[in-house]
């Protein structure tokens, strides 16, 4: 049995917070083929949340997203103690113990959801760090309100498509931002992002991966394996990829000959670049172009 303590009694400057009907759940979203990969169980956000604590000796059924806007606060698992300063994100898994707790001086202001589904459990074993920084953004405080305010509304099945649609979209902001934490204070440039960006001013050249290594002062076996591992191919992949999607945009857009297209994206030979475009694209450079109006 879980349990589940709570410190003195809280004190918050303003809260909110639903948790979704067990029948809802089973009936909306994990029979529902269109979100049961990932769909949100709770959601909350609490301001100045004094005297916030919260202990579950046997965890929580479902993974657990807290976004910290304002303030500090701490979580603790796995035999780690987490810092959470406000631009903090943390994610617990499921099913592990933990506690967390508002600052006693100065309490956290926190968005947060409990989430589960077979997609859910593939992010969150994904994640290199469960903490990381997310940084602001109105945008996405307005969005947690789109989601809240749209359930607010009902369980019907269109507000609960709707809202873990948007659901979605917020924690690809939060785990997918472009920023990362050295430490609580320092954001450290992510390489592999700089290389992406090294090759997308460069398409029309012919890069090695020692060039690209160079380019980001890394070595090219390190380069190479931290690629990987983000992306799931090679970074000579990768950049192929890229000098095939910019071709695309040739093709639909321009009126350049073929050989014309493959020169302006690195690649003098016609047919090498002829059976690159379509290993990746699946049809030739003439194929795509003739369909384009179809």
């Amino acid at each position: 049995m879980e349990k589940r303590q709570v410190g003195q009694k809280n004190s918050f400057d303003f809260q909110k917070a639903f948790i979704i009907p067990r029948n809802v759940l089973i009936k909306q979203c994990t029979k529902n083929e269109i979100i049961n990969n990932l769909f949100i169980t709770d959601i909350g956000y609490y301001r100045k949340a004094l005297n916030h604590y919260i202990k579950r000796n046997n965890g929580s059924e479902q993974h657990i997203l807290i976004y910290c806007v304002e303030g500090k606060g701490n979580v603790e698992f796995h035999d780690t103690n987490y810092h959470i300063e406000a631009g903090n994100f943390i994610i617990i898994p499921k099913e592990t113990a933990h506690t967390y707790q508002a600052d006693p001086t100065l309490p956290w202001t926190i968005y947060w959801f409990h989430f589960s589904g077979t997609g859910a459990d593939q992010l969150v074993a994904s994640l290199q760090n469960y903490k990381a920084y997310a940084g602001f953004s109105e945008e996405r405080n307005m969005l947690f309100d789109t989601i809240y305010n749209r359930l607010e509304r009902g369980f019907s099945r269109e507000n609960i498509i709707y809202s873990n649609l948007c659901f979605h979209q917020y924690i690809a902001e939060v785990v997918y931002t472009d920023k990362h934490l050295v430490n609580d204070k320092i954001m450290e440039p992510d390489k592999v992002e700089e290389v992406i960006d090294f090759m997308r001013k460069n398409i029309e050249k012919m890069l090695s991966l020692k060039e690209m290594a160079l380019a980001v002062y890394l070595s090219p076996s390190y380069l190479s394996a931290i690629f990987k591992k983000k992306t799931g191919t090679s970074p000579i992949d990768y950049f192929n990829q890229l000098k095939i999607q910019k071709t695309t945009q040739y093709l639909l857009f321009t009126n350049l000959r073929i050989n014309e297209i493959a020169q302006k994206v690195g690649i003098n030979d016609p047919y090498y670049f002829s059976r690159l475009f379509s290993s990746i694209m699946g049809i030739s450079p003439k194929q795509y172009r003739d369909n384009r109006f179809k």
